[in-house]
């Protein structure tokens, strides 16, 4: 190992320490000085073992590389110290990174929140980004309620000619559509398809339209999502 090497592993070392406010080095160097060292280490598995990092926090770190100027000054300026925060906001597009970035700061958002609205506007892009910050901060202080709702593989197959052509957000919204039927769009805080199984996060005015509509269709709520495709299909 030369003095390079190791003074690059130094800056991750001292750059990863648990409690941020004792950390000498910006994390954006961290996420600089790892890129050097995938070069050198080939692998993120080799890469991992070397810094004593797991290869998903690498992967996190260097997603900050991917932000958009203005975001990685912030970050540079330690505004931003939150190695998860960053690799969230690297999902969203630039002008949304900036926009997100400053609330961060200016409303003293967590990891969890940022997590949130992330996911919110992934599953609903045509919504404007600060509308999903405000819709998620206001969502902080009521109670929702998560269900897993899975649609049986012969239903799945009658369905696949719909959406066979649509990408996973787009099929996504085909049986948010659906859902839709019978709970008000407000009450829906997140929709995701994933596979055959239906992730909906309602409020409890949701829960208790999805609750109505199992008990009128004779159902246990679990096979709501199987019922209302088939409805769907047979219409």
């Amino acid at each position: 190992m030369d003095s390079k090497e190791r003074k690059l592993i130094g800056i991750v070392i001292v750059g990863t320490l648990r409690n941020w406010k004792n950390r000498r080095v910006n994390i954006l160097k961290v996420a600089e000085a790892l890129k050097s060292l995938q070069a050198v280490y080939g692998s993120l598995d080799k890469l991992s073992e070397a810094v004593k990092l797991s290869p998903e926090m690498i992967r996190e770190f260097l997603k900050l590389l991917e932000l958009t100027d203005k975001v990685k000054n912030l970050i540079q300026k330690g505004l931003i110290n939150s190695v998860d925060i960053g690799y969230r906001i690297s999902k969203l597009q630039e002008k949304e990174q900036i926009v997100l970035a400053k609330n961060v700061i200016d409303k003293n958002l967590c990891s969890n929140d940022v997590r949130n609205i992330v996911r919110y506007k992934i599953d609903n892009p045509n919504i404007d980004i600060n509308e999903v910050i405000n819709r998620v901060i206001e969502s902080k202080d009521k109670k929702y309620y998560i269900a897993y709702l899975g649609i049986e593989e012969p239903t799945f197959e009658k369905l696949k000619p719909e959406v066979k052509n649509k990408n996973k957000i787009e099929r996504s919204k085909f049986i948010q559509r659906i859902f839709n039927k019978v709970i008000e769009k407000e009450h829906i805080f997140s929709f995701t398809l994933n596979g055959r199984v239906i992730i909906i996060k309602v409020t409890r005015e949701g829960l208790s339209a999805m609750r109505q509509k199992a008990k009128e269709l004779r159902i246990p709520l679990s096979k709501l999502g199987d019922a209302l495709v088939k409805e769907y299909l047979n219409n």
